[in-house]
């Protein structure tokens, strides 16, 4: 009972796959330029001064990462999963498993978001800014909140995968794990 994908799956799925590696791109460069801030404050250390508020930026960048890489850790099934027991009842058991596994997923992140937005808002609101070079903190907190936005995005595609694979009668993890 395989039916072809619609256009308009093909197109969320392309978004959602084009969002994902794109981040996976920015999170790398965060995490090139904390490595070479960190290595620039270094060698300052060892000849003139180490690079001022180096900690700052590079905390900032490092959780700019972890959240830019969440998209595509949802994406490839990358959380953690324990499948051994489940395994035993077939791939039905499996596939249903696995789509309330991916829901609770989404809510949690969506939590996570609402909590973060306020969080955002909150130092909007309040001018906190970095103890050293002043820098405003809203603003890395701002596009944290984006980030959580974009793997919403992706959690609510995978739950249509999900949706679209049991209805299919295919196997969920396999399905996605082609790309």
């Amino acid at each position: 009972m395989d039916q072809p994908a619609s256009p308009a799956f093909l197109r969320f799925e392309k978004a959602t796959y084009t969002l994902a590696q794109g981040l996976v791109g920015f999170g790398g460069f965060c995490l090139v330029v904390a490595c070479l801030l960190t290595a620039a404050s270094i060698v300052g250390g060892l000849t003139i001064r180490p690079l001022p508020g180096e900690i700052e930026v590079v905390e900032i960048l490092c959780g700019l990462a972890v959240f830019a890489f969440l998209p595509y850790c949802q994406l490839k099934r990358g959380h953690v999963g324990v499948d051994l027991l489940i395994s035993a009842f077939g791939p039905k058991a499996m596939n249903w498993t696995q789509l309330i596994g991916d829901v609770i997923i989404a809510v949690l992140i969506g939590l996570v978001t609402w909590r973060h937005v306020v969080g955002t808002l909150d130092k909007l609101d309040n001018g906190e800014t970095t103890p050293l070079l002043l820098f405003p903190v809203w603003w890395g907190f701002a596009i944290g909140a984006v980030l959580l936005i974009a793997n919403l995005f992706v959690c609510l595609f995978i739950i249509y995968a999900d949706i679209r694979d049991i209805r299919d009668r295919r196997a969920i993890v396999a399905s996605l794990g082609a790309h």
